[in-house]
């Protein structure tokens, strides 16, 4: 999208100070990267898209004076009440009563599911019936679309020529739109900084971004 929400970041928004350096501060910080930790090893059903989709769904200006982590809270708040573990008036009474949900046989994550989750050699990778369109080497540019919603495409890479570094199978799309993409595969897609940012490139470096095959476009035809 094309906000401050921007996965590859904008110029001229600054790092809070708190957030800088070593990344959890307080106790609370903690405890949100474990409920983090926990909805990530057993998803809560009916949360398409995830953290980072949600985070986008923050009005900018209450964003730009959210820490890293607050943005989480906010996040993890709406997937609990998207999920019908939590409703709105109990998150705001947490010593108030809570009802029991009831979603299907649903079961909260253990502390043995989180270590399992952490452990796991999991791959999102899912079996293709389509031949890649491209190959490591070929030249591709970037499609120039502006999505209104989530897309994994960074701003910065949009028009731009890379290579192809790698195939990585088929995966699964995670762009708000659109939603019949149909099979995906996945590349590593190698840029001159110089390509992305012109002068302000330095010439020694390279970009790798992982771009879905819907946003690339052979420059060969």
């Amino acid at each position: 999208m094309n906000t401050i929400h921007d996965l590859g970041g904008m110029d001229g928004f600054t790092l809070p100070e708190r957030d800088q350096d070593f990344p959890l501060h307080e106790e609370w910080e903690r405890q949100i990267w474990g409920l983090a930790l926990a909805v990530w090893s057993k998803p809560i059903p009916g949360y398409p898209g995830g953290l980072r989709a949600d985070i986008e769904r923050i009005p900018p200006e209450i964003y730009l004076n959210m820490s890293y982590y607050e943005k989480w809270v906010w996040a993890e708040e709406v997937a609990v009440i998207r999920g019908g573990l939590a409703t709105r008036a109990e998150l705001d009474d947490p010593d108030g009563s809570l009802s029991r949900p009831d979603i299907g046989g649903f079961t909260p994550a253990t502390p043995a599911d989180v270590v399992a989750f952490m452990e796991a050699d999991d791959s999102y990778e899912r079996p293709a019936t389509t031949e890649p369109r491209f190959q490591p080497g070929d030249e591709v540019v970037v499609m120039n679309n502006h999505p209104a919603g989530h897309t994994r495409c960074p701003q910065y890479t949009r028009g731009h020529r890379g290579i192809i570094q790698a195939h990585h199978g088929v995966h699964g799309f995670q762009d708000d739109e659109p939603r019949d993409a149909g099979e995906q595969h996945l590349y590593t897609v190698t840029f001159t900084a110089g390509e992305l940012w012109g002068d302000r490139g330095n010439p020694n470096d390279r970009v790798n971004a992982e771009l879905w095959e819907y946003h690339l476009e052979s420059v060969t035809g």
